[in-house]
């Protein structure tokens, strides 16, 4: 108790708000987020890569890829969680689920990828562009170009599954709300200390480890691709040895053991209809909910525009990975200075200040990438003369800065937020709404705005016709998540007091 109420002096509260007999728990949870992450920042250039570069591909396949590909895996992926969690422990389900993604990653790299010409299904693919109107043509490259679209999807459910179920079930499981405001900024410090090594991991690669100096851009694309295969399966193995060791060194001295079979019991009743009927009933996790669902349906409506640009900038994979590399290690410096204030924000400036901060980045963001991408063609003359750069160029580098501002702000402040916003509620809200909101909220925001996009495209023919409607459903998003942020402060504020701490209008 008198350790709990020991007094940090300003400067150790801003950098390290961390008590004596908490160290070794704090730096091995940072540990495991650092390689969770870092695995999780190479994941995401390369699958985009690789679908971007693909022969009859284009940034018309995302949309396709996110509702009949990504959600089907989302689900799927709850599904077989909910399973295991009903015969094996928490900690034997992370070895199993990092073993099955490395297992796959090395699959694709030694025997999908290189034989992926003869694998794919280039015959169906003539058969239906045919057959199928034009719009459709982002559906029949998924098709066509299956191997890819299967390393996008196990690829995008890392976040989600490793990060969201496992990772932040675990921590959450183990820390209380007090100890959460100190340290949970830590943790994001370490999230976004990672993409600077993913990012330049993936630089290196790119552009120095080719040990086929002699050979044609498609031998040094496949050499890049086993070389970060590779250092997957080594941050994978450490994140694997990180858990064992937290598990027998530091969670039985941390958290009692009488904790952990009701814990287990909540995870056995889990199942999907249930923790989507159970948000329904609760106010809070509604708002919660639409908060996480903001922030997929608004990175994903610009998304798909800033990567329709890319495709038409870049032509050589190692190239547009260099790039996409250098943007994920501007994302974590920036991401570092931002988690690094965010134990002294939201304790001095309150968890609705903090959470509003990535959706007005956002906005801001947003308005200034459709006022350049519409008027690019009116600025030629100016861009030529006074940044020496085309239309195109600029767009590409406008939407790239945009990318990387708002998943610095996602990183640094948003998942952070999100994850103190489950602390206050019981436990039986806290297992099933976090099940449902992380496990399928973020397929369910992507999908929903690849929906979108899908009638669009359809219907108008082209990613650039639609951009004008994708703008107003944009702003409308936007601003149903800036409400639900003062909904969900004000009763996050209410949950956190101590005269309430049981519960505040959660379903029961």
């Amino acid at each position: 108790m008198t350790q709990n109420q020991e007094k940090f002096g300003i400067l150790r509260s801003i950098l390290w708000p961390v008590h004596r007999y908490e160290l070794k728990k704090v730096l091995s949870m940072l540990g495991l987020i650092f390689f969770l992450c870092s695995a999780y920042s190479i994941l995401r250039n390369l699958k985009d890569t690789i679908i971007l570069t693909a022969k009859h591909s284009g940034a018309e396949v995302i949309p396709f890829l996110k509702v009949w590909a990504m959600l089907p895996g989302a689900i799927l992926a709850t599904w077989l969680y909910t399973r295991l969690a009903r015969r094996f422990s928490k900690e034997t389900i992370f070895y199993i689920t990092v073993t099955a993604f490395l297992g796959y990653f090395l699959l694709f790299a030694y025997v999908l990828h290189p034989n992926s010409s003869m694998l794919h299904l280039d015959t169906l693919g003539d058969w239906l562009l045919v057959h199928l109107p034009a719009g459709f043509k982002g559906f029949i490259t998924m098709i066509r170009n299956w191997t890819f679209t299967s390393f996008y999807v196990i690829s995008e459910l890392w976040a989600p599954v490793m990060l969201g179920m496992l990772f932040w079930g675990f921590v959450n499981d183990n820390t209380e709300v007090s100890q959460a405001k100190r340290t949970y900024g830590l943790l994001n410090v370490g999230s976004n200390i990672a993409p600077i090594l993913g990012g330049g991991i993936g630089i290196l690669c790119a552009q120095t480890f080719s040990f086929s100096l002699s050979g044609t851009s498609e031998d040094a694309w496949s050499q890049t691709l086993t070389n970060l295969t590779l250092t997957l399966t080594a941050l994978g193995l450490a994140s694997m040895a990180i858990y064992y060791w937290i598990n027998r060194k530091v969670v039985e001295k941390v958290k009692p053991v009488e904790g952990a079979p009701a814990e287990e019991k909540e995870v056995v009743k889990l199942s999907i209809r249930e923790s989507i009927r159970y948000i329904a009933k609760s106010k809070y996790l509604t708002c919660l909910a639409l908060i996480f669902l903001g922030y997929n349906i608004s990175i994903n409506v610009t998304d798909v525009l800033w990567k329709e640009q890319l495709k038409r900038f870049f032509t050589d994979p190692n190239e547009m990975l260099a790039h996409m590399n250098a943007i994920t290690v501007g994302i974590g410096v920036v991401g570092t200075l931002g988690g690094a204030l965010f134990s002294v924000m939201v304790n001095r400036l309150g968890w609705t200040f903090v959470a509003l901060l990535t959706p007005a980045v956002m906005t801001v963001m947003a308005i200034g990438f459709f006022v350049f991408l519409f008027a690019g063609e009116a600025l030629t003359p100016l861009a030529l003369t006074l940044l020496g750069a085309t239309p195109l160029a600029l767009t590409v580098y406008f939407g790239s800065l945009q990318y990387a501002l708002s998943k610095a702000c996602k990183y640094s402040v948003f998942d952070a937020s999100k994850e103190l916003a489950f602390l206050p509620l019981p436990s039986t809200s806290k297992t099933k709404g976090k099940a449902a909101i992380d496990g399928l909220g973020s397929a369910v925001g992507k999908s929903g705005a690849s929906l979108t996009y899908q009638g669009l495209i359809i219907v108008l023919g082209s990613v650039a016709a639609s951009t004008p409607y994708v703008a107003v459903i944009l702003f409308v998003v936007l601003s149903a998540w800036i409400f639900s942020v003062f909904s969900l402060g004000a009763l996050f504020k209410k949950a956190s007091s101590p005269e309430s701490i049981p519960s505040t209008d959660v379903a029961t």
